[in-house]
C-alpha cells in the first residue's frame, strides 16, 4: 500500500504491506437509478444536488454516478443495501492489485479513453459525467470500473497524513477520529495525478461536493 517517496506524495509513504480479509467490491459506482430506489423507501431523504426531476433522476442521469452525497449518506445507502463503505486499504487493493498498479488499468498514463478527468470547471447539470462502465479501457483487470475519474469516492477511514507510519497493518480501518474522511479516485474535474491508485486526500465528511459519490463493499465472511 502507498508509494515510494520519489513516486508519490508524503501522505502516501511509507510503502508498506497490509493484510486484508477477503471482501467484495461493487463493480460500479452508485448511480442515479440506484439512489432513486433508496429514496422510494426513505421518504424522509432527499435527492442530491443536481440531476433530478423531483425525486426521480433525469433519464440521462439514471446510469451516471450520483453526485453530491455526504459521507454519512453514502454510508446509509450502503447499509441499506446490506453492504458498507470500503476501507481505504480495500479500495487501494482493488485499484492497484497485488502488483501495485500505478493506475487502475495499469501503467499507461490517463487518457480520455481510460478516465473522465480534467474537465474544468462546471458540472453542467451532470452532462460532464459518463455512464458507469462506459470507459472499458479504464477498468481494472478484475473488471472494476471508474476507479479513476468520473467521480471521487468516499471510503470508510478518517484521513491522517501520517497514518501509514503508525497505522495497523492488519485490516487497517484508519484513525479512530479525525477532521476529514478519505476520498479516493479523482473526479471529472481532477488533474491527472489524482488518477493514481495510491493518491489519497481528505475532505469534510459533511460536505456534498459536485465531484463526490461512492461505491459499496461487503466482507466475504459473515461477520464484517
Amino acid at each position: 500500500m502507498g508509494r515510494e517517496p520519489d513516486k508519490g506524495l508524503k501522505d502516501e509513504t511509507p510503502r508498506h504491506k497490509v493484510h486484508l480479509d477477503a471482501f467484495w467490491l461493487d463493480r460500479f459506482e452508485v448511480t442515479g437509478g440506484d439512489f432513486a430506489a433508496y429514496l422510494e423507501v426513505h421518504p424522509e431523504e432527499h435527492p442530491t444536488i443536481t440531476g433530478w426531476w423531483g425525486r426521480e433522476p433525469r433519464p440521462d442521469m439514471m446510469d451516471k454516478p450520483v453526485i453530491g452525497l455526504t459521507w454519512q449518506r453514502c454510508r446509509n445507502y450502503c447499509l441499506w443495501r446490506g453492504k458498507r463503505l470500503p476501507t481505504e486499504a480495500e479500495w487501494e487493493r482493488a485499484a492497484a492489485g497485488l502488483e501495485g498498479r500505478t493506475y487502475p488499468w495499469g501503467e499507461m498514463p490517463p487518457t480520455p479513453e481510460r478516465a473522465n478527468f480534467g474537465k474544468c470547471c462546471f458540472i453542467h447539470k451532470g452532462e460532464v459525467l459518463h455512464e458507469v462502465g462506459s470507459l472499458k479501457a479504464g477498468q481494472t483487470p478484475e473488471g472494476v470500473h471508474d476507479m479513476a475519474g468520473n467521480i471521487a469516492e468516499w471510503v470508510y477511514d478518517w484521513y491522517d497524513k501520517s497514518y501509514y507510519s503508525a497505522g495497523d497493518d492488519n485490516n487497517p480501518r484508519g484513525p479512530e477520529s479525525g477532521t476529514y474522511r478519505v476520498i479516493r479516485g479523482g473526479a471529472w474535474n481532477s488533474l491527472p495525478d489524482y488518477m493514481r491508485s495510491s493518491r489519497r486526500y481528505g475532505f469534510d465528511d459533511a460536505k456534498d461536493f459536485y465531484g463526490i459519490g461512492c461505491r459499496c463493499a461487503r466482507s466475504a465472511s459473515p461477520n464484517p
